[in-house]
């Protein structure tokens, strides 16, 4: 269940920056893109978790929740509302900036010996709905408010790294 609710978590970040931007064209490459790395790189974070446990047995569950926390305080922090610059990357970086929060997440789980495959499958999952939804209402839902989102993310990454310390 922690893998899933952590997919959407990282996922909705797509939610946020896609509806910011005013795309006219190039809207399915970017959610191709999206959603193939959005299942790639949490992949490859695993294996990366994985290998890191083996190293540090005795200290993998430990860094593997002040790691999740350390993302939700970097999404606490971090300021990604410059639309301007946005507009002027090509679809694969625009896909690899928003899916590296999954990358980092995939790690802790790898160390934490998670189900590996439910995470990379939801987000995938969430990854396509999030970027249909966002690319066809591009610059018209202004329900959405990014800041809140992030902090509400960032949150429930730190609070997902402190019990997992103690569970």
């Amino acid at each position: 269940m922690i893998e899933i609710i952590a997919a959407i978590v990282t996922t909705v970040d797509i939610l946020i920056v896609y509806t910011l931007l005013r795309l006219r064209r190039g809207r399915l490459m970017i959610m191709l893109w999206t959603t193939i790395l959005n299942m790639l790189l949490p992949l490859v974070g695993f294996y990366a978790g994985e290998w890191v446990m083996s190293y540090f047995s005795g200290w993998s569950h430990a860094l593997s929740s002040v790691m999740l926390s350390l993302i939700g305080l970097h999404i606490l922090l971090s300021d990604s509302e410059q639309p301007s610059v946005i507009n002027k990357i090509s679809p694969f970086f625009l896909a690899l900036i928003v899916s590296m929060d999954a990358f980092g997440v995939s790690v802790t789980f790898g160390m934490m010996q998670l189900n590996k495959w439910l995470f990379v499958l939801a987000s995938g999952f969430f990854s396509v709905i999030f970027s249909a939804i966002a690319l066809m209402y591009t610059g018209r839902m202004r329900v959405i408010n990014g800041t809140f989102i992030r902090r509400i993310a960032g949150f429930t990454f730190i609070c997902m790294g402190v019990l997992s310390l103690f569970f």
